[in-house]
């Protein structure tokens, strides 16, 4: 009998299934697949068939082995199992983007909410609420994503913390079947602190100003623009006369703060768009366009500005003059090096002349605020 053919689940699924088949609704799939009763291991999915006779109404069963497919399921699901219990406890958000039925997340780890601020659900509910914490940049990667532009496979995004701060999230970004999957992080800090270390290396830590390996960089490129535009280029060569006597009289602080104060004249006499660099020392370079008519005589203005005293300590300021050294590609060319090296070799030109004319004396000139 059908009581002993079948097992006790099989049993109550066909029970289940005579309770819904009918002649509105003649064709039902059992949507659980049952061990199949003499063979341990198997699996059979059943689908019945409401069959009308004369004789009454009939069912035709139909049981189909699906072993391989319902042992890949249950791996399916274990690997799903471990998969959300490990993204569950990652201190990285895992993040899961499906287009079918419509696109949205259909999972988003924890974590999210101790980097962004939002739960999860925030993003799972409504994923253009993701759209809403990018800015501009970074919503157009993700909308041309959408529109089937390929994703980087690692890239930076700027998110608005729910208190309004900014996080930069590296994200990490895998196609899957169907969607996309990846790994996201805060790097907020690390980003900084690559920001600072970068600064650190192409400009000056004393002063602020470009470094000589931002000066070479700079400079090359100013030359091409020179070249595509005819526009003369200059380079003036600044040494501050004394300097060395500051140091040995009133101390390395004293000496800093020549060279900050130099830093901040040269920069408030040139355009925002020269270039301004300390090189070494008490050595600086500014490098601008010759023929600027609003620029009218820069190396005069630079004297000008360095020749005023400079401050050292609450009751004692000093002067230090500058020599300036001036070249330009009209004269020079518009090789780097040479040009650079003219601007040197006049401003040595000048340091010689006034220390002949100073007769050697190479000390600090100093006076109380009075005298200034």
């Amino acid at each position: 009998s059908i009581e002993e053919f079948l097992t006790a689940g099989e049993r109550a699924g066909l029970k289940s299934q005579l309770a819904r088949i009918g002649p509105d609704n003649p064709v039902l799939a059992d949507d659980i697949a049952r061990p199949a009763p003499n063979a341990p291991g198997q699996w059979v999915e059943w689908v019945d068939q409401y069959v009308p006779s004369e004789d009454g109404a009939q069912v035709l069963a139909v049981g189909r082995d699906v072993t391989g497919r319902h042992i890949a399921e249950l791996n399916l699901a274990d690997s799903e199992a471990r998969f959300r219990d490990l993204a569950d406890k990652s201190a990285d958000v895992v993040w899961r983007f499906v287009i079918d039925p419509y696109p949205h997340f259909d999972y988003v780890s924890p974590s999210v909410e101790r980097i962004l601020g939002y739960p999860p659900q925030f993003f799972v509910e409504d994923a253009t609420r993701f759209l809403d914490v990018l800015d501009d940049e970074g919503r157009r990667l993700i909308e041309g994503a959408l529109a089937g532009k390929p994703l980087p496979d690692r890239c930076d995004f700027h998110f608005r913390r729910s208190d309004g701060s900014i996080v930069i999230g590296e994200m990490h970004n895998t196609v899957i079947r169907g969607g996309l999957q990846g790994v996201g992080r805060d790097v907020t800090e690390l980003r900084h602190l690559q920001e600072e270390l970068a600064a650190l290396a192409l400009h000056d830590p004393l002063t602020g100003l470009a470094n000589r390996r931002l000066l070479d960089e700079l400079l090359v490129k100013a030359l091409a623009r020179t070249q595509r535009s005819d526009n003369p280029l200059a380079v003036a060569f600044i040494d501050l006369d004394g300097f060395k006597a500051v140091n040995d009289t009133y101390g390395h602080d004293a000496g800093d703060a020549v060279l900050c104060e130099t830093a901040r004249r040269l920069l408030s006499t040139v355009r925002a768009t020269d270039v301004v660099a300390r090189i070494g020392g008490d050595e600086f370079v500014v490098v601008y366009e010759a023929n600027d008519p609003h620029g009218g005589d820069v190396v005069a203005r630079i004297e000008a500005a360095i020749s005023l005293p400079f401050t050292v300590t609450a009751l004692t300021s000093v002067v230090c003059p500058a020599s300036v050294g001036y070249a330009d590609t009209h004269t020079v060319g518009v090789d780097p090096i040479a040009l650079l090296a003219a601007a040197d070799a006049a401003m040595y030109e000048v340091k010689k002349a006034r220390h002949a004319t100073a007769g050697g004396d190479q000390r600090p000139r100093s006076s109380s605020p009075d005298e200034t």
